[in-house]
């Protein structure tokens, strides 16, 4: 009974019990495996992995390096699985999403640095990260920065909205309108008494019109100013005011001031600072701008997407176009042989330019990583590098250009259809000719040749035919001088692997004798020096540059630098890769350099009728009409997002951004990014952001530099840094009401601005010591007191040619430079020395006029919203010493005694006439008694004069605007 019991029972149970029983022993089992396991793993580590960072790698990437390269520790477990500023360098069991087997690998950032490590310990690591990555290491990580906060990034005075501020009543018994009574109110505050002494008539009048216009007062402006101020000072000022804001030299003194911004030149700077011919144009456009009061949200909209808005007829079309040459003004280095790195510089220069001119912020600083200063991460870096990527500045060379785009009026259309139709007709001709001549027939050698006519050339090149050897229909020399100056030879291989490398050596005694050519290949670039002098020495003139590994993924590129090569005339002809595997053919292949035109046989008609067509298209090219272009950049065909830069690496690319603007001055219920529905770059999207009335920064910008210009220093000191490193608002209150007045009420108009400044009481302001002396407040920041200003460089120019009488006011605008060749230090400025204004006197990188140099001019490389204002004995020496304050002086004398000798016999009265003339005021006593000495032995010598007018011209009155 039992039996048969126990019997069922295990029946019953063994099924159900059977596989838990299984499942527990595999679960051992596996326990010791994973023991086993676990010991192979970290002994695999302490062999394969271990030595390799410890030689390789601890230098730079563990606690006891001197500075740790990218952040990033891997002499700990932690560290690598932190990682450095690219990311975590391991991800255990994931090899496709740490950076460390990329960059062993070299696929990325190359580490080691010095050689990429054998396949056979890459394998290792693969090996090792795919089986858990198991580390025993123990150690520190690298602090964590901390993430940028964007709420509270908005809380910094900046980036708050724009409030329109309640006016103070404070200063109601002498002020003139709401920044009187800022300031009055930052004066009772501060226990301040008093009331504001105005400066004398003659010295606001002659202030008004440095400050307006840039230029002196006349004499009878001078009379009849101090006559009628007498009577009704507020009348007068207005009326004096508003005939300022409408003179042609408004346009003219304050578009200078935003050439300085711009960071306007006529020359490209960088390398061999080349020639802006139709710059121009550009500086013509922003004296138009400002004289016509353009909105400012306009003159934005044109800098940055001029090339993008609708025109309602020619000269619509041509003035938004030309503003667009905003963003072609850099200082470039348009020789980098690099030519993505020259993109990302172009797209960086943009950026710093466009961030610092309207957001007065430094946003370059986030090109490699999170702004240090200011809550700007380097995501929205590369949200705006998305858009400038998506546009057009650069064309493609061995020395790139710059982008163009012709202009629509001052054209002769019905000249223009005509000659393009003869220059087509011309082509057509040629092209046909030339393909019934036929080129050197592809079967005839193994590989790929790249001929002369197939090359982008640098310079001017002229096409030969009279000497062997050469390749299909000719060759190319550079002429002597030499005005060929390059040739760039590329093309797309059909396959991964190494190729010989021949040219075909078209020798001569009057060759040059090294002519330097760089090979770009897979491992790198190499140059070789050839002599042109002695024959290539293979079948064909072909002379052998070495064996090159080639990737078919790129381009394979070959580049003959005629302009360093040595003295002699440099021969272009072709260039031919033979991949490894077809070398063996090479002896049996027809060298054929006579093939197609390339010596004696038949087809002499046709090549005598390709050279008349060569020659009458030649022609025909020097009679095309005149095409007035303009710089201008555009939209690439291809236009999107682009990727993160890890630690601003060309080559290092993290994630996509989507384009879009700055997360820190956008509302935070607004959308940051670019809708996927935009089209294009997004270049006029990111011109409506920032002239938005949201932006927070725009209008408190161009608010501070109008006060700047108006009262010669900013309420914000650092006018092109508005962030954390640069210095608050003297006046927060202030500040905002005029950016609030300036979009609200003004309608952004900058002329209805200054006239609001110019027309206050704070304006009027003597700048002797006031309420405050300067020594309590030497910078001025409380505004007790109008500032004392250098004259800056173009209106200190200006003033003396002024004075002298040479000051040709008539110019306004059109090119001023006379070429010379195409460098701008070997360049002048047309018709030297130059009578115009100094705003037209061409801005040359590389060779400024000896008097913007000294006296501070603004430097073009960069946004200068403020200018440098030092005092140095060259300063002196030069109103002393050169040769342009001779001649004024002479001519100031010889001009004076024309005139004013003529009318007044009285030496006193001359001696008064002339400093009016110059300082704009009546000579104080001493100073008659001084100048009179100088001249009444002979009242009529020229000589005698010209040293008044120099003296004059030395003094600080003269030199400064009281």
């Amino acid at each position: 009974m039992r039996r048969s019991v126990l019997r069922h029972l295990l029946v019953v149970l063994v099924p159900c019990v059977l596989p838990f029983v299984l499942q527990l022993s595999q679960l051992t089992s596996a326990g010791v495996l994973l023991a086993d396991d676990d010991q192979q793993r970290l002994q695999f580590f302490e062999q394969k992995i271990r030595p390799v960072l410890v030689q390789h790698c601890y230098k730079c990437h563990s606690a006891q390096s001197v500075q740790v390269r990218g952040g990033l520790l891997v002499d700990s477990r932690a560290g690598l699985l932190q990682g450095g500023d690219s990311g975590p360098a391991v991800v255990p069991g994931d090899i496709t999403a740490g950076q460390l087997l990329s960059a062993l690998r070299h696929e990325s950032v190359e580490m080691p640095p010095d050689r990429r490590l054998p396949d056979a310990v890459i394998q290792d690591f693969q090996l090792w990260i795919q089986d858990g990555a198991v580390d025993p290491r123990e150690g520190q990580v690298r602090e964590q920065r901390p993430q940028i906060d964007l709420e509270q990034g908005r809380q910094f005075w900046s980036f708050r909205p724009v409030q329109n501020a309640v006016v103070p009543d404070a200063g109601a018994d002498w002020a003139r309108g709401s920044v009187d009574r800022f300031l009055a109110a930052v004066w009772t505050a501060g226990g301040i008494p008093g009331t504001p002494r105005d400066a004398a008539p003659e010295t606001l009048l002659r202030r008004l019109h440095f400050v307006l216009t840039g230029l002196q007062p006349s004499v009878d402006e001078q009379r009849q100013f101090q006559q009628r101020y007498q009577q009704d000072p507020e009348g007068v000022l207005q009326e004096t005011v508003d005939q300022l804001l409408q003179s042609p030299h408004f346009g003219e003194r304050w578009g200078r001031h935003w050439l300085d911004v711009v960071r306007y030149a006529d020359s490209t700077g960088g390398g061999r600072s080349m020639m802006l011919p139709d710059a121009w144009r550009f500086r013509d456009y922003v004296i138009r701008s400002f004289q016509q009061d353009k909105p400012f949200p306009q003159l934005i909209r044109e800098h940055l997407a001029g090339d993008l808005l609708p025109a309602a007829n020619a000269a619509q079309h041509d003035e938004q176009v030309t503003g667009a040459g905003y963003l072609m003004l850099g200082a470039i280095n348009y020789e980098e042989q690099d030519k993505e790195q020259l993109r990302m510089d172009v797209v960086d220069e943009q950026i710093d330019t466009v961030g610092r001119t309207f957001l007065g912020m430094t946003l370059s600083c986030a090109r490699c990583h999170d702004h240090k200063f200011d809550p700007i991460p380097t995501h929205d870096y590369y949200a705006l590098a998305g858009i400038f990527r998506s546009t057009r500045s650069l064309t493609p060379g061995n020395v790139c250009g710059w982008v163009t785009r012709p202009l629509q009026t001052g054209v002769d259309q019905a000249a223009v259809l005509a000659w393009n139709q003869r220059d087509q007709e011309l082509a057509d001709q040629i092209a046909q000719l030339k393909k019934q001549a036929g080129k050197q027939p592809a079967v005839a050698l193994p590989g790929i040749v790249v001929d002369d006519d197939e090359a982008e050339l640098e310079g001017t090149w002229t096409e030969s035919k009279v000497q062997q050897p050469f390749l299909g229909r000719g060759y190319r020399h550079s002429g002597m001088p030499r005005t060929g100056t390059g040739a760039v030879y590329r093309v797309k291989l059909p396959a991964d692997g190494e190729y010989l490398l021949r040219m075909v050596v078209n020798h001569g005694s009057s060759r040059t004798e090294n002519v330097p050519v760089v090979i770009f290949h897979a491992d790198g670039e190499t140059e070789v020096g050839v002599s042109q002098r002695q024959p290539g020495p293979q079948p064909g003139g072909f002379l052998e540059l070495g064996r090159y590994r080639f990737e078919a993924a790129t381009e394979a590129r070959v580049v003959v630098r005629a302009a360093a090569a040595a003295p002699g005339h440099v021969i272009i002809d072709a260039f031919h890769f033979v991949p490894a595997d077809q070398i063996g053919k090479l002896a049996s292949a027809m060298p054929a350099t006579a093939a197609a035109g390339g010596g004696s046989g038949g087809g002499g008609g046709k090549a005598n009728r390709l050279k008349q067509l060569e020659e009458a298209r030649k022609q025909h090219a020097a009679n095309k009409p005149a095409m007035p272009i303009a710089m201008c950049v555009s939209d690439e065909p291809q236009t999107g997002d682009w990727h993160l830069h890890v630690r601003g690496e060309i080559r290092n690319l993290g994630p996509v951004v989507r384009r879009g603007f700055l997360q820190v001055a956008t509302p935070a219920d607004q959308a940051v990014t670019l809708s996927s529905e935009v089209a294009g770059s997004g270049r006029l999207q990111l011109a409506e952001w920032l002239a938005g009335s949201q932006n927070p920064l725009t209008s408190r910008v161009w608010a501070n530099r109008i006060w700047l210009n108006v009262f010669g220093a900013g309420l914000v000191r650092t006018p092109d840094n508005f962030g954390s490193a640069g210095e608050p608002p003297t006046h927060p209150e202030l500040l905002d009401h005029l950016a609030w007045q300036l979009m609200h009420e003004c309608g952004w108009s900058t002329k209805a601005m200054v006239r609001r400044l110019v027309l206050s009481r704070a304006f009027r302001m003597t700048s002797d010591d006031g309420m405050l002396s300067a020594e309590l407040d030497p910078d001025n920041r409380l505004w007790t007191r109008a500032n004392r200003r250098r004259l800056d460089a173009e209106s200190l120019r200006d003033a003396i040619l002024q004075a002298a009488g040479s000051l040709d006011l008539s110019m306004t605008g059109g090119p001023t430079i006379a070429r010379v060749s195409t460098y701008d230090n070997e360049y002048r400025h047309a018709d030297y020395p130059l009578s115009c204004r100094s705003v037209y006197v061409p801005a040359f990188r590389n060779s400024m006029l000896d008097l913007f140099e000294i006296f501070d001019a603004a430097n073009p490389n960069t946004v200068t919203g403020q200018r440098n204002r030092s005092t140095r004995p060259a300063q002196a020496l030069y109103m002393l010493n050169s040769q342009l304050l001779t001649q004024q002086s002479e001519q100031a004398a010889k001009n004076f005694l024309a005139s004013a000798g003529s009318q007044s016999p009285d030496v006193s009265a001359m001696i008064e006439l002339a400093v009016c003339r110059c300082l704009g005021r009546q000579p104080l006593p001493g100073e008659q008694q001084l100048l009179l000495q100088a001249v009444q032995s002979d009242p009529g010598s020229a000589e005698n004069w010209a040293a008044v007018f120099q003296a004059l011209f030395s003094s600080l009155d003269f030199r400064f605007i009281d």
